[in-house]
């Protein structure tokens, strides 16, 4: 088949895998794409990677940013031509894409950069099942009457000992003014879709903020370290809402599950 001049032809296993990732990404770094895409089996070579990117940038589907605190790495967004072209693929929904300038000085960008390590860790320890990232969230509540509650930064299903079990997760990179801590904890409580919430943060005072202005909290909300979470994972150490003591992550999503099971098995009867 011959294309015309200047068009390109996307293959279905190589460029709308990369697109997308980029996508749900927001904004990715050249390193982050790459180990997607390898984890995924949709890369393999790094000269091959190297050449996609750059043919997908020249012919206008990503846009490129050379930022000084990326470690002299180019940071990706999908242009408002990319975004059009997934959504004929059935993307959920595409955001104003290749937005760097509106969103203020790089504002946001180190909490999709950051959030992508995160992705990372869990998906390198194998147990990940599914990660949906918040324009899915976005365009479930938005578009239907199945959402959740709250725009959460992912909600995340893992596999441990043959169970799936399901968390909304939430990376806090910096805090928020006390009254919407209060909104928040009532869109948790509310929460039908989800029984379990993780709040990773990125240093211990902020930490013990959240965790505090969340402590009321009627349901069962996770605390702990991002920079713990990227060596330990599932095995991380964290505090409970509900609880001053510790216990790892992996543990009480296991217990969450059992707590679950047992109560579909056993429900209560109204009189």
């Amino acid at each position: 088949m011959r294309y015309r001049k200047g068009s390109v032809a996307l293959s279905t296993t190589r460029d709308y895998p990369l697109l997308r990732q980029v996508l749900h990404s927001d904004f990715i770094t050249h390193r982050q794409l790459f180990e997607f895409l390898k984890l995924d089996y949709c890369a393999s070579s790094r000269n091959a990677f190297n050449n996609r990117v750059l043919r997908l940038c020249r012919h206008g589907l990503l846009t490129r940013h050379d930022l000084h605190f990326a470690n002299h790495e180019s940071i990706y967004a999908v242009t408002p031509v990319g975004a059009s072209e997934l959504a004929g693929r059935g993307e959920y929904c595409v955001p104003s894409a290749g937005t760097l300038g509106a969103r203020g000085v790089h504002s946001g960008i180190h909490h999709s950069l950051e959030l992508n390590e995160i992705h990372l860790a869990l998906k390198r320890t194998g147990a990940l099942v599914y990660w949906m990232p918040e324009i899915e969230i976005r365009s479930r509540n938005d578009l239907t009457s199945s959402g959740y509650w709250k725009y959460y930064d992912a909600v995340v299903v893992v596999r441990l000992a043959g169970q799936d079990c399901k968390f909304a997760l939430e990376y806090e990179r910096t805090p928020k003014a006390a009254r919407y801590y209060i909104d928040i904890r009532e869109r948790i409580e509310q929460e039908a879709a989800v029984a379990d919430f993780l709040y990773l943060v990125s240093n211990p005072d902020l930490l013990r903020y959240v965790s505090e202005k969340l402590s009321y909290c009627k349901r069962s909300i996770y605390f702990g370290l991002a920079r713990d979470f990227l060596h330990q994972t599932l095995a991380l150490p964290v505090r409970r809402s509900t609880a001053p003591a510790s216990a790892s992550l992996i543990s009480l999503l296991a217990q969450g599950k059992a707590l679950q099971s047992t109560a579909s098995l056993f429900p209560s009867i109204a009189v």
